[in-house]
Protein backbone atom coordinates (compact mmCIF):
# COMPACT_ATOMS: atom_id res chain seq x y z
CA UNK A 1 0.00 0.00 0.00
CA UNK A 2 1.30 3.43 -0.96
CA UNK A 3 0.88 6.40 1.36
CA UNK A 4 0.68 10.02 0.32
CA UNK A 5 1.53 12.36 3.19
CA UNK A 6 1.70 15.78 1.55
CA UNK A 7 4.44 17.40 3.62
CA UNK A 8 5.25 20.07 1.06
CA UNK A 9 1.66 21.28 0.94
CA UNK A 10 1.08 21.11 4.71
CA UNK A 11 4.45 22.28 6.02
CA UNK A 12 3.10 25.49 7.56
CA UNK A 13 0.15 23.69 9.16
CA UNK A 14 2.46 21.11 10.78
CA UNK A 15 4.85 23.74 12.14
CA UNK A 16 1.94 25.91 13.35
CA UNK A 17 0.37 22.96 15.17
CA UNK A 18 3.67 22.13 16.88
CA UNK A 19 4.16 25.78 17.81
CA UNK A 20 0.68 25.81 19.39
CA UNK A 21 1.49 22.68 21.45
CA UNK A 22 4.80 24.17 22.60
CA UNK A 23 3.18 27.46 23.64
CA UNK A 24 0.44 25.57 25.49
CA UNK A 25 3.07 23.52 27.32
CA UNK A 26 5.09 26.62 28.23
CA UNK A 27 1.92 28.30 29.49
CA UNK A 28 1.26 25.33 31.80
CA UNK A 29 4.85 25.37 33.05
CA UNK A 30 4.79 29.12 33.73
CA UNK A 31 1.38 28.97 35.41
CA UNK A 32 2.53 26.05 37.57
CA UNK A 33 5.67 27.98 38.56
CA UNK A 34 4.05 31.28 39.50
CA UNK A 35 0.39 30.55 40.32
CA UNK A 36 0.34 27.30 42.30
CA UNK A 37 1.05 26.48 45.91
CA UNK A 38 4.10 24.34 45.10
CA UNK A 39 5.81 27.02 42.94
CA UNK A 40 7.49 24.51 40.62
CA UNK A 41 7.23 23.91 36.84
CA UNK A 42 5.61 20.58 37.69
CA UNK A 43 3.96 19.10 40.77
CA UNK A 44 6.76 17.07 42.37
CA UNK A 45 5.75 13.97 44.32
CA UNK A 46 7.08 12.56 47.56
CA UNK A 47 10.02 10.87 45.81
CA UNK A 48 11.51 14.33 45.17
CA UNK A 49 10.33 16.50 48.05
CA UNK A 50 10.40 13.91 50.84
CA UNK A 51 7.69 13.20 53.36
CA UNK A 52 5.52 10.46 54.81
CA UNK A 53 2.90 8.34 53.11
CA UNK A 54 0.55 6.46 55.43
CA UNK A 55 -2.20 4.01 54.49
CA UNK A 56 -4.50 2.53 57.11
CA UNK A 57 -7.96 0.94 57.08
CA UNK A 58 -11.02 1.86 59.07
CA UNK A 59 -12.92 -0.78 61.01
CA UNK A 60 -16.48 -0.84 59.64
CA UNK A 61 -19.23 -3.38 60.25
CA UNK A 62 -20.96 -3.40 56.87
CA UNK A 63 -20.21 -0.24 54.97
CA UNK A 64 -17.94 2.66 55.94
CA UNK A 65 -19.63 6.02 56.26
CA UNK A 66 -18.96 8.59 53.57
CA UNK A 67 -16.65 11.30 54.93
CA UNK A 68 -15.24 14.41 53.33
CA UNK A 69 -11.45 14.79 53.44
CA UNK A 70 -11.92 18.53 54.02
CA UNK A 71 -14.06 17.93 57.09
CA UNK A 72 -11.53 15.48 58.53
CA UNK A 73 -8.69 17.96 57.98
CA UNK A 74 -10.79 20.70 59.61
CA UNK A 75 -11.27 18.50 62.68
CA UNK A 76 -7.54 17.79 62.74
CA UNK A 77 -6.86 21.50 62.55
CA UNK A 78 -9.12 22.12 65.57
CA UNK A 79 -7.21 19.70 67.81
CA UNK A 80 -3.71 20.39 66.47
CA UNK A 81 -1.35 22.99 67.83
CA UNK A 82 0.43 23.30 64.45
CA UNK A 83 -2.13 24.72 62.00
CA UNK A 84 0.39 25.14 59.14
CA UNK A 85 1.30 21.46 59.33
CA UNK A 86 -2.34 20.44 58.75
CA UNK A 87 -2.44 22.70 55.67
CA UNK A 88 0.29 20.53 54.09
CA UNK A 89 -1.55 17.23 54.62
CA UNK A 90 -3.20 15.49 51.66
CA UNK A 91 -5.88 13.00 52.69
CA UNK A 92 -7.90 10.67 50.46
CA UNK A 93 -10.50 7.96 51.04
CA UNK A 94 -10.29 4.88 48.84
CA UNK A 95 -11.90 1.45 48.54
CA UNK A 96 -15.43 2.66 49.42
CA UNK A 97 -14.17 4.97 52.16
CA UNK A 98 -12.51 2.10 54.02
CA UNK A 99 -8.89 2.86 53.17
CA UNK A 100 -7.32 6.16 54.24
CA UNK A 101 -4.31 7.48 52.34
CA UNK A 102 -2.41 10.33 54.00
CA UNK A 103 0.50 12.32 52.60
CA UNK A 104 2.39 14.62 54.95
CA UNK A 105 5.71 16.47 55.13
CA UNK A 106 8.55 14.68 56.90
CA UNK A 107 7.43 13.44 60.36
CA UNK A 108 9.22 11.89 63.28
CA UNK A 109 7.90 8.59 64.63
CA UNK A 110 6.28 10.40 67.57
CA UNK A 111 4.57 12.93 65.27
CA UNK A 112 3.34 10.13 63.01
CA UNK A 113 1.87 8.23 65.97
CA UNK A 114 0.16 11.39 67.24
CA UNK A 115 -1.42 11.93 63.84
CA UNK A 116 -2.79 8.38 63.78
CA UNK A 117 -4.15 8.78 67.31
CA UNK A 118 -5.93 11.99 66.32
CA UNK A 119 -7.38 10.32 63.23
CA UNK A 120 -8.56 7.41 65.36
CA UNK A 121 -10.42 9.86 67.60
CA UNK A 122 -12.04 11.57 64.62
CA UNK A 123 -12.91 8.75 62.18
CA UNK A 124 -11.95 5.61 64.13
CA UNK A 125 -11.78 2.92 65.03
CA UNK A 126 -8.77 2.13 62.85
CA UNK A 127 -7.22 -1.24 62.06
CA UNK A 128 -3.63 -0.73 63.22
CA UNK A 129 -2.56 -4.09 61.75
CA UNK A 130 -3.33 -2.73 58.26
CA UNK A 131 -0.99 0.22 58.72
CA UNK A 132 1.46 0.69 55.85
CA UNK A 133 3.85 3.62 55.79
CA UNK A 134 6.63 4.92 53.60
CA UNK A 135 9.16 7.57 54.54
CA UNK A 136 11.56 9.58 52.40
CA UNK A 137 13.72 12.18 54.10
CA UNK A 138 13.99 15.66 52.54
CA UNK A 139 17.72 15.25 51.82
CA UNK A 140 17.16 11.91 50.07
CA UNK A 141 14.31 13.38 48.01
CA UNK A 142 16.44 16.34 46.95
CA UNK A 143 19.32 14.03 46.03
CA UNK A 144 16.99 11.83 43.98
CA UNK A 145 15.67 14.87 42.12
CA UNK A 146 19.24 16.05 41.41
CA UNK A 147 20.22 12.58 40.16
CA UNK A 148 17.18 12.37 37.88
CA UNK A 149 17.85 15.80 36.35
CA UNK A 150 21.55 14.95 35.93
CA UNK A 151 20.81 11.62 34.24
CA UNK A 152 18.36 13.32 31.87
CA UNK A 153 20.87 16.04 30.93
CA UNK A 154 23.69 13.51 30.43
CA UNK A 155 21.50 11.33 28.21
CA UNK A 156 20.44 14.34 26.14
CA UNK A 157 24.08 15.36 25.74
CA UNK A 158 25.01 11.83 24.64
CA UNK A 159 22.13 11.76 22.15
CA UNK A 160 23.18 15.17 20.82
CA UNK A 161 26.74 13.95 20.25
CA UNK A 162 25.51 10.79 18.54
CA UNK A 163 23.21 12.66 16.16
CA UNK A 164 25.90 15.25 15.39
CA UNK A 165 28.37 12.50 14.47
CA UNK A 166 25.76 10.47 12.55
CA UNK A 167 24.41 13.34 10.43
CA UNK A 168 25.52 16.71 9.19
CA UNK A 169 24.79 19.84 11.21
CA UNK A 170 21.43 20.61 9.61
CA UNK A 171 20.06 17.11 10.15
CA UNK A 172 21.39 17.02 13.70
CA UNK A 173 19.84 20.38 14.57
CA UNK A 174 16.37 19.43 13.36
CA UNK A 175 16.53 15.99 15.02
CA UNK A 176 17.40 17.67 18.33
CA UNK A 177 14.61 20.22 17.88
CA UNK A 178 12.15 17.37 17.37
CA UNK A 179 13.49 15.63 20.48
CA UNK A 180 13.12 18.71 22.71
CA UNK A 181 9.69 19.30 21.15
CA UNK A 182 8.57 15.84 22.34
CA UNK A 183 9.97 16.16 25.86
CA UNK A 184 8.61 19.69 26.33
CA UNK A 185 5.09 18.71 25.29
CA UNK A 186 4.96 15.69 27.60
CA UNK A 187 6.38 17.80 30.44
CA UNK A 188 3.81 20.51 29.70
CA UNK A 189 0.93 18.03 29.69
CA UNK A 190 1.91 16.84 33.14
CA UNK A 191 2.23 20.43 34.31
CA UNK A 192 -1.40 20.93 33.33
CA UNK A 193 -2.37 17.62 34.96
CA UNK A 194 -0.75 18.86 38.16
CA UNK A 195 -2.69 22.13 37.95
CA UNK A 196 -6.07 20.61 37.08
CA UNK A 197 -5.99 17.17 38.76
CA UNK A 198 -3.15 17.63 41.31
CA UNK A 199 -1.20 14.84 39.60
CA UNK A 200 2.25 14.43 41.12
CA UNK A 201 5.30 13.13 39.28
CA UNK A 202 7.79 10.72 40.82
CA UNK A 203 11.01 9.00 39.77
CA UNK A 204 9.11 6.91 37.20
CA UNK A 205 8.27 10.12 35.33
CA UNK A 206 12.00 10.81 34.93
CA UNK A 207 12.40 7.26 33.60
CA UNK A 208 9.59 7.86 31.11
CA UNK A 209 11.30 11.02 29.80
CA UNK A 210 14.55 9.12 29.28
CA UNK A 211 12.67 6.37 27.43
CA UNK A 212 10.78 8.88 25.29
CA UNK A 213 14.06 10.58 24.35
CA UNK A 214 15.57 7.32 23.13
CA UNK A 215 12.41 6.27 21.28
CA UNK A 216 11.96 9.64 19.58
CA UNK A 217 15.55 9.77 18.37
CA UNK A 218 15.37 6.22 17.05
CA UNK A 219 12.32 7.03 14.92
CA UNK A 220 13.85 10.24 13.61
CA UNK A 221 17.16 8.55 12.75
CA UNK A 222 15.34 5.86 10.73
CA UNK A 223 13.49 8.43 8.63
CA UNK A 224 16.52 10.69 8.21
CA UNK A 225 18.57 7.70 7.05
CA UNK A 226 15.96 6.96 4.39
CA UNK A 227 15.99 10.60 3.30
CA UNK A 228 19.77 10.66 3.07
CA UNK A 229 19.89 7.45 1.03
CA UNK A 230 17.18 8.61 -1.37
CA UNK A 231 18.84 11.98 -1.90
CA UNK A 232 21.86 10.10 -3.25
CA UNK A 233 19.93 7.93 -5.69
CA UNK A 234 16.55 9.50 -6.53
CA UNK A 235 16.10 11.77 -9.53
CA UNK A 236 13.25 13.81 -8.00
CA UNK A 237 13.76 17.27 -6.55
CA UNK A 238 14.97 17.85 -2.99
CA UNK A 239 11.57 18.47 -1.40
CA UNK A 240 9.89 15.70 -3.39
CA UNK A 241 12.57 13.20 -2.29
CA UNK A 242 12.03 14.07 1.38
CA UNK A 243 8.27 13.62 1.00
CA UNK A 244 8.75 10.32 -0.82
CA UNK A 245 11.15 9.07 1.87
CA UNK A 246 8.64 9.85 4.64
CA UNK A 247 5.90 7.97 2.80
CA UNK A 248 8.22 4.99 2.34
CA UNK A 249 9.00 4.96 6.09
CA UNK A 250 5.47 5.70 7.27
CA UNK A 251 4.22 2.12 7.46
CA UNK A 252 7.21 0.83 9.42
CA UNK A 253 7.25 3.73 11.89
CA UNK A 254 3.50 3.67 12.48
CA UNK A 255 3.31 -0.09 13.03
CA UNK A 256 6.25 0.05 15.44
CA UNK A 257 4.51 2.77 17.46
CA UNK A 258 1.19 0.90 17.54
CA UNK A 259 2.91 -2.30 18.65
CA UNK A 260 4.60 -0.40 21.46
CA UNK A 261 1.38 1.32 22.50
CA UNK A 262 -0.68 -1.88 22.84
CA UNK A 263 0.99 -3.17 26.08
CA UNK A 264 1.08 0.37 27.49
CA UNK A 265 -2.65 0.80 26.92
CA UNK A 266 -3.21 -2.56 28.62
CA UNK A 267 -1.33 -1.31 31.68
CA UNK A 268 -3.32 1.94 31.66
CA UNK A 269 -6.65 0.08 31.51
CA UNK A 270 -5.93 -2.95 33.67
CA UNK A 271 -2.68 -2.28 35.55
CA UNK A 272 -2.09 -0.94 39.05
CA UNK A 273 -2.48 2.74 39.90
CA UNK A 274 1.24 3.04 40.65
CA UNK A 275 2.02 2.41 36.96
CA UNK A 276 -0.89 4.40 35.50
CA UNK A 277 0.80 7.79 35.11
CA UNK A 278 4.11 6.21 34.06
CA UNK A 279 2.33 4.30 31.28
CA UNK A 280 0.35 7.38 30.29
CA UNK A 281 3.54 9.47 30.04
CA UNK A 282 5.17 6.84 27.83
CA UNK A 283 2.07 6.57 25.63
CA UNK A 284 1.91 10.33 25.15
CA UNK A 285 5.63 10.40 24.39
CA UNK A 286 5.31 7.69 21.75
CA UNK A 287 2.37 9.45 20.08
CA UNK A 288 4.08 12.86 20.09
CA UNK A 289 7.43 11.30 19.13
CA UNK A 290 5.91 9.47 16.15
CA UNK A 291 4.22 12.68 15.02
CA UNK A 292 7.44 14.69 15.22
CA UNK A 293 9.53 12.00 13.50
CA UNK A 294 7.08 11.48 10.63
CA UNK A 295 5.81 15.02 10.10
CA UNK A 296 7.67 17.72 12.02
CA UNK A 297 11.37 16.84 11.60
CA UNK A 298 11.14 16.12 7.82
CA UNK A 299 9.04 19.29 7.34
CA UNK A 300 11.83 21.33 8.90
CA UNK A 301 14.20 19.93 6.28
CA UNK A 302 12.01 21.13 3.42
CA UNK A 303 13.16 24.18 1.49
CA UNK A 304 10.69 27.03 1.03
Amino acid sequence: MKYNLELIKNKRKIISFSTFLILLSLLGILYSTFNTSYKKPINLGMDFVGGNELRIERVCEDECSNLSPDSVLENLRDISSNKNFINNIKLQFQNNNKLISIRTPYLSIEESNNLITNLDNIIGPLNYESKDSRLIGPKLGKRLLTNCVTSLLVSLLAISLYITIRFDKKYALFALLALFHDLLIVFGIFSWLGIILSVEVNSLFAVSLLTIAGYSVNDTVVIFDRIRENLKSKEEGYNETIQLSVNESFRRTTFTSITTLIPLLSIILFGSYSLFWFSLALSLGIIVGSYSSILLAPSLLLKD
